[in-house]
């Protein structure tokens, strides 16, 4: 028959002051160089010959000719309702059929789409715009993943890029996506983006949705989440009649990464590149248009300043502005006097 004690010992004033624990013994240090004759395990050497076959199953960061390079993590940012997730529906279109977006390839496969901002009306509303997706497309929505800083959210993302044999999954957005804010700490930021960085590196492509600043110069929250990152995507837009005009500036490593891409929407399913230099699709004697495009390029100008820089008279000066901004090269302020520029 087992006693027990019934005494309860922390009552005693003494207790908290008796030496309760086993005296702790000096560390015994170890001379510097560590066991000499030891030979280095091979399969516990951290270090590879940059060379080797080990090594040759990461991708290598080279997006010359396509959008984004191949098992990468991207960070696409811009203002709120600039039009982020209309983008990322329909470059996640253009992925799952295998055909150009911007005039750049992309891979022909899978795309799971992660909505923690929209419910699941309103981004299946953005997705049934395109009305050539089928049944059998491989695109996938998820609207119940678990946040991306646990555990179990990043084994759902992981284990679909590896059943669709290396896929693209979009998270919209970073904030939403998380169990509290973590982004604003740098410590943080890094055991934050690390973790997915390295999912995308072995299973796939990640494309993370995020905010800019109030000025829509940068990725907002800390910069260490630009620096994590494979690849910054800072979006802009601006309205004007009847279309959108989309500028990406893109920032990376390796070659092609760091560029800009301009495109012109006139629907919330169809983007076709733009060319923000109307000069070289000029013809040479165009005598009129060449002019005033040069004018602005020197900065925004009205049609007064116009006509004194160029010498063109204003009805000349007003047919030619508007054959630009119908084609988007030139944009008009609102503000009175109307000043225009080089879109």
């Amino acid at each position: 028959m087992i006693e027990y004690d019934d005494t309860d010992q922390t009552q005693d004033p003494d207790f908290w002051t008796k030496d309760h624990y086993p005296e702790k013994q000096p560390s015994q240090e170890i001379p510097f160089p560590c066991y000499p004759d030891r030979e280095p395990t091979p399969a516990r050497h951290q270090f590879q010959q940059v060379k080797s076959k080990n090594l040759s199953t990461y991708s290598r960061a080279n997006g010359a000719e396509t959008l984004f390079v191949k098992n990468s993590l991207i960070l696409l940012s811009g203002l709120p309702k600039s039009g982020k997730t209309t983008l990322a529906v329909a470059l996640a279109d253009a992925i799952v059929k295998g055909k150009p977006f911007a005039g750049f390839r992309l891979p022909k496969t899978a795309v799971g789409y992660v909505s923690f901002d929209d419910s699941p009306a309103e981004i299946l509303a953005a997705i049934d715009r395109h009305d050539d997706l089928t049944e059998d497309s491989p695109f996938f929505l998820s609207i119940m993943n678990d946040p991306i800083d646990t555990r179990d959210g990043l084994e759902q993302i992981e284990d679909f890029l590896i059943s669709q044999r290396g896929g693209v999954v979009i998270i919209d957005s970073l904030h939403a996506a998380l169990t509290k804010s973590q982004t604003r700490d740098a410590r943080q930021v890094r055991n934050l983006i690390t973790p997915l960085k390295r999912v995308a590196e072995r299973a796939g492509t990640i494309i993370l949705i995020h905010h800019t600043d109030a000025h829509g110069k940068r990725a907002g929250d800390h910069t260490q989440i630009q620096a994590a990152v494979s690849q910054t995507v800072l979006m802009s837009t601006q309205e004007n009649d009847g279309f959108r005009l989309i500028k990406l500036q893109c920032k990376g490593r390796g070659a092609g990464s760091y560029r800009k891409i301009h495109l012109l929407s006139r629907s919330e399913t169809h983007y076709q590149p733009h060319n923000p230099n109307p000069t070289a699709n000029l013809h040479a004697f165009d005598r009129s248009t060449k002019p005033i495009i040069e004018a602005l390029f020197k900065g925004p100008k009205t049609v007064n300043e116009l006509v004194e820089l160029t010498n063109l008279s204003p009805q000349r000066i007003y047919k030619r502005i508007k054959h630009l901004v119908t084609h988007g090269y030139v944009l008009f302020s609102s503000a009175r006097p109307r000043r225009f520029k080089i879109a």
